[in-house]
């Protein structure tokens, strides 16, 4: 009696597991990219950026006012922070060059698709040194960068943040002009 009992339970353990596999769903990375050909020729050594909440590997996209909603499926091939100083290591010169120039350092609190408003937000505080004297902060600002998605897929998101990373980098070497020399 408790033969037969045991062989149905098997087969209901052994059936569940073949009958109700999920689909595979392989996970793809992605990347602001780099910049546009040329770098700036204002001297910036690029610090250290965090990231501050959710905003790690996973895309995030803003499903509510106030919800977040993590794509397993779908991650930044680097960390955000790590991301957007490669792209600003690129953008300018460094400690390569022979002029004493400016440091920067930062947190990145947003780095997400709002599905609702159809854009990426972008947004940071940062905060501008000289080189020599990194105690004597110039310019400490925070800003967000927005660009309008043309859908909510992950190629999308991809696109629109390069986007609105490269108009920080815009926005920060016009500030960078702005500020007189010592």
């Amino acid at each position: 009696m408790l033969r037969p009992i045991m062989i149905s339970i098997a087969i209901l353990m052994l059936s569940g597991c073949v009958f109700t596999k999920e689909k595979f769903h392989p996970v793809r990375y992605y990347d602001i990219g780099n910049p546009e050909a040329g770098k700036s020729p204002i001297c910036l050594q690029v610090g250290l950026f965090s990231v501050i909440g959710a905003y790690r590997q996973d895309m995030i996209y803003r499903t509510e006012k106030n919800e977040l909603e993590r794509d397993q499926f779908n991650k930044w091939a680097l960390t955000p922070d790590v991301l957007v100083r490669r792209y600003l290591k690129m953008s300018f010169l460094g400690e390569s060059s022979k002029e004493s120039g400016f440091a920067i350092t930062g947190n990145i609190l947003s780095f997400e698709a709002d599905v609702l408003k159809k854009e990426v937000l972008f947004t940071l505080e940062y905060r501008i040194t000289p080189q020599a004297n990194p105690d004597d902060a110039v310019l400490e600002k925070t800003s967000t960068f927005k660009v309008m998605l043309d859908d909510s897929s992950p190629e999308a998101f991809a696109r629109a943040m390069s986007r609105a990373v490269s108009d920080f980098t815009e926005s920060l070497s016009s500030d960078l002009k702005k500020i007189p020399k010592r």
